[in-house]
């Protein structure tokens, strides 16, 4: 028989891999708050695995589990993520906390145990593996998390890998139940390693698969992205040709007006020849902001809301977008007035159906705000306001696009609605003058 790792040690490693990853996930509270919680779990981990070194054998998978829940739970309680997000990094703790208290033991317990003053030694290697093997980890771990999606997981990658953190575990623990199976040792030597190695196998499986799935997600993301890119171009190109087209038929209409006008009669054919070019005016105006792409842009969508009665309200200094590439421009605004038009046009009193643009500068940011009228009730997931389609995944990139643009510039978005308004803002720093 071979002494096992000190249940309070499993469960002070335990307790920092669920500090880990609530230091590296969203926070679902302020930082006191979620402190207090940490705080309060501490002596819950100790007190479940002091149960389980002194329960009999057969109690000891229940009172495993017990330790299980608890870590989900206080990951969960501590982090803003879903039922899903939280089993994989629950397992990939759970597996993590493992690897790091059976090291942190076969080392000891190889090379420190016979040695004199055991007591300061044993708390020498706690710290030392404990506080390394961790801080690595985490340092790691923001350094693959800073540039990577969420998760996002489904079900089946959640459950599967639950499934690999508990059978890493039974497979590591199996030689300290029983020697008489194909995968237990039966040298102490033996026994530790096959543990060791397999928490380590464990853990780099969990984060193997982890960048795989962000990589899917990431890649799914941008391809989104791109594809809006490329038909917002698309839109612009075909405005621009549009309004060319509109203005060189209203130019032309306004000389044929004038022609006929100079030929004697006809009270009616004066009225009907006013009646056309009032309609004209229509679909010669444009918005001149100082910036043709823009332009462009706020012309095709105010000639959109003409016709279906929205009122689009524009005060716009474009000249301060020349910094921003010509697909960027699109990219903001066409996502932007889209999801806005989309929104009014679901209002049945017209009065309602108000969108409000505006671009200005302040001190050293350049700010565009795009504002609608709503009635409806939003929800928001993760700090995101959900699309209100039906087909989620195919939807809700227009303000994944519109962020994804705005941090090409080091820049923020920021979206809330209140009193009956929407309001999306993107603040862009304005770029350093020569």
């Amino acid at each position: 028989m071979i002494q096992d790792i000190p249940k309070l040690y499993t469960a002070l490693a335990e307790w920092l891999a669920c500090v880990l990853f609530v230091r590296l996930l969203p926070q679902r509270y302020n930082a006191a708050k979620t402190a207090g919680i940490l705080a309060a779990a501490l002596p819950l981990f100790g007190l479940v695995q002091w149960l389980i070194g002194i329960v009999p054998l057969s109690l000891w998978i229940p009172g495993m589990i017990v330790a299980l829940v608890l870590m989900y739970a206080t990951i969960w309680l501590c982090c803003r993520l879903n039922f899903c997000d939280t089993g994989f990094w629950w397992a990939l703790a759970f597996t993590l906390a493992e690897f790091v208290a059976s090291l942190e033991w076969q080392l000891y317990s190889f090379g420190a145990s016979k040695m004199p003053g055991r007591c300061w030694i044993q708390g020498l290697f706690l710290l030392a593996f404990y506080g390394g093997g961790f801080g690595v980890f985490l340092r790691l771990e923001q350094k693959r998390l800073r540039d990577k999606a969420p998760l996002h997981m489904t079900r089946r990658e959640s459950i599967s890998a639950a499934v690999i953190a508990i059978c890493t575990f039974l497979i590591s623990n199996i030689s300290y139940v029983t020697t008489n199976t194909p995968f237990s040792g039966r040298m102490t030597t033996e026994i530790f390693w096959i543990r060791t190695l397999v928490d380590f196998a464990g853990v780099a499986v969990l984060l193997s698969m982890q960048d795989r799935w962000q990589d899917m997600q990431t890649q799914h993301e941008l391809t989104a992205i791109q594809t809006l890119l490329k038909r917002q171009y698309e839109q612009y190109r075909i405005s621009r040709d549009n309004s060319e087209a509109i203005n060189r038929k209203y130019h032309d209409l306004k000389h044929q007006i004038q022609v006929i006008r100079m030929e004697s009669d006809a009270a009616r054919r004066e009225e009907y020849l006013s009646q056309l070019e009032k309609g004209m005016q229509s679909l010669g105006v444009n918005q001149h902001t100082g910036n043709d792409v823009l332009d462009t842009i706020l012309s095709d969508k105010q000639l959109y809301c003409s016709q279906h009665q929205i009122t689009l309200t524009i005060v716009a200094d474009g000249a301060r977008l020349d910094f921003i590439e010509t697909m960027d421009i699109c990219s903001i605004f066409g996502n932007a007035l889209d999801n806005a038009i989309e929104g009014v046009e679901k209002l049945a009193d017209p009065q309602q159906r108000l969108i409000r643009v505006a671009v200005y500068t302040q001190n050293v940011f350049l700010i565009i705000r795009v504002e609608n009228y709503c009635t409806a009730q939003l929800s928001v997931v993760d700090g995101e306001y959900r699309t209100t389609k039906h087909d989620k995944d195919m939807h809700g990139y227009g303000i994944k696009s519109i962020r994804y643009t705005a941090e090409k510039y080091g820049g923020s978005v920021s979206a809330d609605c209140s009193d009956n308004w929407f309001h999306l803002s993107v603040l862009l720093p304005l770029p350093e003058k020569a």
